[in-house]
């Protein structure tokens, strides 16, 4: 009798679609668990966004550092453009110096993602309050990456504006 019941049971469950995912998933401690490691796999992937993005400001960063080393380069094979432009030129070292410091920030920047990416990937990444500090410190980095582009920009225009001086 007990065999039929189990059999009608099971019977009826398949019939209303419940099979043993289903089954498994009411239990609030799996949930939670799938739930967490939902949460993490969605950091990880905006904390992948973050480093793309920091890795474009490098790039734009170095690519600015190299653009000013050959303008610089080309200024002092010219001691007329050097006499003519000390202060342009002592301008544009600057500049420089700029896109070197904010290129080293960005690849400094890069590999402390990388160990944050490391430490969410780690099985069991801590309890729900560390989850939230990493969750924390991507945004901060995130909106630090915002700040750079932004310097960035405005030092590309200072660029440009030095570049139309090269040529007066």
């Amino acid at each position: 009798m007990r065999t039929r019941r189990a059999l009608l049971l099971g019977v009826a469950i398949s019939l209303m679609g419940i099979g043993p995912q289903s089954i498994v998933a009411q239990d609030p401690g799996r949930m939670a668990q799938q739930q967490q490691q939902l949460h993490m796999q969605q950091m990880q992937q905006q904390l992948h966004q973050s480093m793309e993005r920091m890795a474009g400001i490098q790039q734009r960063a170095q690519t600015m550092e190299r653009e000013m080393a050959q303008l610089m380069e080309r200024i002092h094979q010219n001691p007329e453009l050097i006499a003519r432009n000390a202060e342009q030129l002592r301008n544009q070292e600057r500049l420089h110096s700029m896109a070197q410091a904010t290129n080293d920030g960005a690849r400094e920047m890069h590999r402390a993602m990388e160990q944050l990416r490391n430490m969410m990937g780690e099985p069991g990444a801590g309890d729900q309050e560390m989850q939230r500090d990493m969750e924390r410190l991507r945004q901060h980095w995130d909106e630090m990456a915002g700040q750079m582009e932004e310097g960035l920009q405005i030092m590309e225009r200072l660029q440009d504006r030095l570049q139309l001086q090269e040529h007066r």
